[in-house]
């Protein structure tokens, strides 16, 4: 192989992910998109709750589902024909907070506004509004449903709940004053679904953007999840979807009730090394470089014979072809010798937080970031041997720019409470005897605005959400540690180390 394939083949590696890494906003959705085999659970209309992590995937399965006709793409052979009356099944959004959907829904701030009228045991009312104006929404042209409507919403109501829910306000009191009413219609519009044989699916995500202040999103996160618990089996054929990040469905402020039932409706999104491996061959297969699925091709078993229509090129399911890639692009050590580790699991092992979970985005960053370095440096190139395509160094500091830029959409998006502590700790050496660092976690250290977006009001409730959230881990002797792929984004020193959690990966 020559240079020039080997800088074309970068070229599509250093592809794989979007300027911004954000797989919800990627524009070729599809051939990005790797179904996984987990995936069969959304077919089943029990399963109303999919919970995983930050970059696990829960955006892209709410617009594959939305904006990609359902499970068209999702589901093997084999689960379409197990679920064949899902044919019908349309998926539309019941609560968005970007993209083209957000101005259907009440903004942030009418949600915050609302629930200092407001207890939070009137937010069933909320949830039963938006339902009944996603139904009517997706069927605006449907006479039958209209009728139904006319019935149940006389006067305004109807036009107002079908053009206008985002203005909470306008359509409240009749909710809260007529809870019949709209409990009436959605049995009738579940009925009329059921004749035709038709499936709606209410499908629900970015609930971490429903309101202003932390605390009050457990309100309204927990009148949906007690929505749809009793009425997932009382409806036939309207169901919901709600994608919900696991540290918000584990949170102790939650206080589910039926939290403990929830094991056989829920389906929670992971990752193994297989699968992290397969999205990156995936990406670079449909990178639009020849050069590079003409490479993945000469490993045998790599990728299917044919593509699939929309998806493109698919990996196949050979751990041993996935190894051979890994040995052929990058070495089979990450040094000369055994000693620096195999190179295999090196990044998925890297990259796992607390939990011992990983993302997906920040596997396929570190391909991307290491290919653009190698591009940028001409030495790294001409030192390549064979058919090698990534110097295990590239990737090494690849992984410490992962962890800057983790840290960064940590504090721009979900948690920005944490760009004070990280000022605080910058410098530090970890480990850390816990009472240390309680202190740096006392909520005074934030002023009274950002003091409404902490996770908790004591620095143990503190520590409690950065453990969840697999920012920090306690040690067996109350130490606390950083995991790698927040240590550098923290600004951290390590003195020593310890063995990372769940380095199972291989």
């Amino acid at each position: 192989m020559n240079l020039e394939q080997k800088y074309k083949i970068l070229e599509g590696i250093a592809r794989c992910v979007p300027e911004n890494g954000a797989g919800e906003d990627e524009e070729n959705l599809l051939q990005n998109f790797l179904p996984l085999r987990s995936y069969g659970k959304l077919a089943d209309p029990k399963t109303f709750l999919i919970t995983g992590g930050r970059g696990t995937g829960k955006t892209a399965l709410f617009r594959m589902l939305t904006d990609c006709e359902g499970l068209k793409y999702i589901l093997s052979e084999g689960d379409r024909k197990r679920y064949t009356h899902l044919k019908e099944a349309r998926f539309v959004p019941g609560y968005a907070a970007s993209g083209a959907w957000a101005k259907q829904f009440p903004i942030s701030n009418l949600c915050t506004e609302l629930l200092k009228k407001e207890g939070p045991e009137d937010l069933v009312c909320f949830w039963g509004g938006l339902a009944c104006a996603s139904v009517l929404t997706a069927c605006a042209a449907d006479k039958e449903m209209e009728a139904l409507a006319e019935e149940y919403f006389p006067g305004e109501l109807q036009k107002t709940l079908r053009e206008r829910a985002s203005e909470v306000f306008r359509w409240w009191d009749a909710m809260k004053n007529g809870k019949q009413n709209w409990e009436g219609f959605l049995d009738q519009a579940d009925n009329l679904l059921n004749r035709r044989q038709k499936t709606l699916f209410l499908t629900y995500d970015e609930l971490d953007k429903l309101c202003m202040a932390y605390d009050d999103l457990f309100a309204y996160i927990r009148g949906l999840l007690n929505f749809w618990y009793v009425r997932n089996n009382r409806f036939t054929n309207l169901k919901a979807k709600i994608f919900l990040r696991s540290d918000l469905y584990n949170a102790r402020a939650l206080q589910f009730a039926d939290a403990s039932k929830m094991r056989g409706y829920q389906l929670e999104l992971k990752w193994n090394i297989q699968s992290f491996y397969r999205v990156l061959v995936k990406r670079i297969a449909n990178s639009g470089v020849p050069e590079a699925a003409a490479y993945l091709k000469e490993t045998p078993g790599l990728l299917q014979e044919r593509q699939e229509e929309g998806l493109g090129y698919i990996p196949g399911d050979s751990e041993t072809a996935l190894r051979g890639l890994v040995g052929r692009m990058i070495g089979k050590y990450m040094g000369r010798t055994p000693k620096k580790g195999s190179s295999y699991p090196w990044v998925a092992n890297h990259i796992q937080d607390g939990n011992g979970e990983g993302a997906p985005r920040s596997f396929l960053k570190c391909f991307s970031i290491a290919a653009r370095q190698m591009l940028d440096n001409q030495e790294d190139m001409k030192s390549l041997e064979g058919d090698k395509l990534l110097l295990p160094s590239r990737l090494q500091g690849a992984l410490t720019e992962v962890s800057f830029d983790r840290c960064m959409e940590l504090t721009r998006e979900e948690y920005p409470w944490i760009a004070n502590l990280m000022q605080r700790m910058r410098g530090k050496t970890m480990l850390m005897r816990e009472e240390e660092f309680l202190l740096y976690l006392s909520p005074e250290f934030w002023n009274e605005e950002e003091r409404k977006t902490l996770p908790g009001k004591t620095s143990g409730e503190i520590l409690d959400a950065l453990c969840s959230l697999g920012i920090v881990m306690r040690t067996a002797d109350n130490r606390i540690n950083f995991p790698e792929i927040y240590l550098h984004g923290f600004g951290l020193k390590r003195k020593g180390g310890i063995k990372r959690p769940k380095e199972t990966m291989v």
